[in-house]
């Protein structure tokens, strides 16, 4: 089927408001609520407002185009979607997270119609995390005769590193051919019909080292007349699992791997392509080779992207069962309802993508620990298997919580009066602030690890476990050599675990043979579960939070929600043998005098940054990672410390700040330098810095182009100490998609043409337009000189 853009011209209006407002898609309405303090999300959606969103957009069609087929697919809309054309109600679907379809074949009229889609999140809490509002991913209308191949109507099968099996679905008379061909670039390297297997000679084999890409592309044929045509990528890899762990075409992979939520910070929930891929490509760069979809089937772009730049992906499909985590989320009678769709949508969307070698059915499902849950185990992991049995099943299992709901004291769910028992949709931003709570929160981590390893926990891995072909354990590092002993022959993997105990976790990864990974909570920090990783001060004296503004982030990721990499990254590199030289944090001295909390999942907020004009003399921590036995600190050529490391990292308390340079020396075991690492002070009076990522976009509604903005000083470096308000105009033929900061308490948007930095940055995404022309985008601010820059776009 033709497929065709479906983005543009839409209008969008809350219910019970007469605001509408003009877009293209994606589209997150959240972003454009109040945030306060007593919304119904709660800080599990960084206290944004929800609602009903109607979108709709106006379509005029020829009488010749009303008599084809035509299918609408929308690939995430949160949530409780409705589909209405001229009126008339023709889909529904209840879950946020994974594509569908609606057929408007014969309900579409000549001329003028209007297709209406309601986005229903309106009821809250109903998600732990920030969900976004609205049709947050692309729109795309497919076209065809009455003889079509489907939409996902390519299926290859890999069934050893040189045979693929291509089977084509749809819609077509007897007579008609499927007829396949395989092309490597544009040479076709083997063709024939749907259904056959294809023998590839010396097959170029896709892994994340080597992201080696085909094209199946099918026609239906008759009277040698192409009737309709399709095409889908794919990569020839194969996987197997066992008790020597997790293989990708014959060798043993580590899964160095991260979780991620689906939003991608200052643009919340919309999934563009350039920023699906923007994400892959820095969590490359960060050294991961893995990530998870937590916790729901990711989007189209990520996939294309994990395809194309080599990342292997776990893609989950629930966050909950018939245990509902929050009130109104989708769990219970409605996943009862809907989950075998939304489990087929997953699969039939991930099918042919390379990247996706685990299908997770759950995320610490509490109902594992109760009878009826682990039938709905067996059932779904059958269930997945029909479809695609060629990827091992998983989940995310935190045995503390089946144990729970085993004993009749689950923590989610109703009580015995049949009350909800609370939300899942609380953050961390409310608890208070002092050396208690820090060793607290410490104590509850451990708790929650011990559990895992407890009697009740080996009875729930018997029942539930071995259902799955690599079950993935939540904070249970305390169970990993246990499981070892007790089923030897049985692969697992660290599906979420701290990212503090990545030096413990990792040894355990390289020691136990059927061990495959670890996924550290979290790769990427993310909007919502506000404050759960976040870093917070109070005055000694007031005892006051010294930031205003509500928490927007959970603040537990090793890149921030601008894709900036903490020094945390660096230290990720060195414990994966992926570089040798050390990595320099530096604790805020902005905040030198004031009480520090800590976080179960982040215990650093410390940033790459020796620029603190205002705190000379002050003192302050500095965190080098480095695996080598001895580090010494030196500031401006002279040493000022020298210590031992201790798991890859050494800190080094007190060290006075001295503009200039500091550096970190990793010295081995016989006294010799074999790394170095350099911070600068800025110098002079501060200058705003633009740099585009790319400064030349296609004009098709979608191209972004991310620019980082800095205060730095006259050598270019960074100020860390120095934040204002910035201002930015976009000109010509794009405009201004985001602007905002990783600043944690938020007390402004971002879709606004101002924001304050944090930590002397910020970050804006441009967006183009349809028609070709130059864009020009200016950044001032007070005191300071504009600068600008132009973006060329093009047809």
């Amino acid at each position: 089927m033709l497929k065709s853009d479906f983005n543009r011209g839409w209008t969008v209006r809350k219910e019970g408001s007469d605001k509408i407002r003009k877009v293209n898609l994606p589209d997150d309405a959240m972003l454009f609520e109040a945030r306060r303090k007593d919304a119904p999300a709660g800080s599990g959606s960084g206290y944004f407002e929800t609602g009903k969103y109607i979108y709709e957009k106006e379509w005029d069609i020829s009488e010749e185009q009303a008599g084809k087929t035509l299918i609408l697919e929308c690939e995430g809309v949160y949530q409780n979607a409705s589909v209405l054309l001229n009126g008339e109600k023709l889909n529904e679907w209840p879950y946020g997270y994974t594509n569908f379809f609606t057929n408007l074949s014969g309900k579409v009229q000549p001329g003028r119609n209007v297709l209406t889609v309601i986005a229903d999140n309106e009821k809250a809490p109903n998600s732990r995390w920030y969900s976004g509002s609205g049709i947050y991913r692309e729109v795309s209308l497919y076209e065809a005769g009455d003889q079509y191949i489907d939409p996902e109507g390519i299926r290859v099968d890999v069934i050893s590193q040189s045979k693929v099996k291509i089977s084509v679905s749809g819609s077509w008379e007897e007579g008609t051919k499927a007829l396949v061909q395989i092309l490597d670039g544009d040479q076709v390297v083997a063709q024939g019909e749907s259904g056959e297997t294809f023998k590839l000679e010396n097959a170029r084999l896709w892994s994340a080292e080597t992201p080696e890409l085909y094209i199946a592309k099918a026609c239906l044929v008759k009277d040698g007349k192409v009737l309709d045509e399709a095409c889908a990528r794919f990569g020839i890899r194969e996987l197997s699992w066992g008790p020597k762990g997790f293989k990708v075409n014959g060798k043993e992979v580590l899964l160095r791997g991260g979780c991620i939520h689906h939003d991608n910070g200052i643009l919340g929930a919309a999934a563009f392509r350039d920023a699906e891929y923007r994400k892959v490509r820095i969590l490359k760069e960060a050294g991961f080779n893995a990530i998870r979809s937590s916790h729901n089937p990711a989007s189209k772009a990520l996939l294309d992207a994990c395809d194309e730049l080599g990342m292997y992906v776990m893609d989950e499909a629930f966050d909950m069962w018939l245990i509902q985590k929050n009130p109104f989320d989708f769990g219970g009678d409605t996943f009862k309802a809907w989950w075998k769709k939304d489990v087929k949508a997953m699969v039939q969307k991930d099918v042919n993508h390379p990247s996706v070698v685990m299908y997770s059915l759950g995320n610490e499902i509490s109902d594992l620990g109760i009878a009826e849950g682990q039938e709905i185990e067996k059932e779904m992991a059958a269930y997945v298997r029909s479809l695609d049995d060629s990827r091992p099943l998983t989940m995310g299992i935190n045995l503390m919580l089946a144990v729970m709901a085993a004993k009749g004291k689950g923590l989610y769910g109703k009580d015995k009066d049949g009350n909800d028992k609370g939300n899942g949709a609380s953050g961390l931003d409310n608890m208070p602030t002092s050396s208690v709570f820090n060793a607290m929160m410490n104590k509850m981590g451990n708790m929650m690890d011990m559990a895992a390893a407890s009697a009740g926990a080996d009875k729930i891995v018997e029942k539930v476990s071995g259902v799955l072909d690599m079950p993935g354990y939540n904070y249970a590092t305390s169970r990993y050599k246990k499981e070892v002993k007790k089923y030897p022959l049985r692969p697992f993997t660290g599906s979420e675990t701290m990212p503090q105990n990545l030096y413990k976790n990792w040894q355990l990864v390289k020691k136990l043979p059927n061990l495959t990974g670890d996924f550290m909570w979290t790769s990427w920090d993310y909007l919502g579960e506000s404050a759960i990783g976040t870093i917070q001060y109070k005055d000694k004296k007031t005892k006051q939070h010294v930031e205003e503004g509500l928490i927007i982030s959970g603040g537990a990721g090793i890149i921030d929600i601008c894709g900036k990499k903490r020094p945390e990254v660096g230290w990720g590199k060195l414990i994966w043998n992926l570089t040798d030289q050390p990595t320099i944090g530096v604790d805020p001295l902005t905040h030198a005098d004031h009480f520090r909390q800590a976080s179960m999942w982040r215990v650093t907020d410390a940033i790459g940054s020796w620029s603190w004009p205002g705190y000379e003399g002050r003192k302050t921590n500095v965190t080098v990672y480095a695996n080598t036995p001895v580090v010494e600190l030196l500031i401006n050529g002279q040493q000022v410390a020298k210590g031992k490391t201790k798991e890859d990292k050494v800190i080094f308390k007190d060290i006075v700040y001295t503009p200039g340079k500091i550096e970190a020396l990793a010295i081995d075991a016989a006294g010799r330098e074999i790394g170095r690492a350099l911070l600068t002070s800025a110098e002079g009076p501060a200058r705003i810095s633009l740099k585009p990522e790319k400064t030349s976009l296609t004009a098709n509604g979608q191209d972004l182009c991310f620019v980082d903005i800095d205060l730095v000083g006259e050598n270019g470096e960074t100020i860390s100490s120095q934040d204002q308000k910035l201002s930015i105009r976009v000109e010509g033929a794009a405009s201004l998609q985001a602007f905002g900061s990783a600043r944690p308490h938020m007390a402004e948007i971002f879709v606004s043409d101002t924001h304050t930095t944090f930590y002397g940055k910020a970050l804006a995404v441009i967006r183009a337009g349809y028609e070709a022309g130059k864009a020009v985008v200016t950044v001032s601010g007070e005191g300071l000189e504009d600068q600008r820059f132009e973006i060329e776009i093009s047809k």
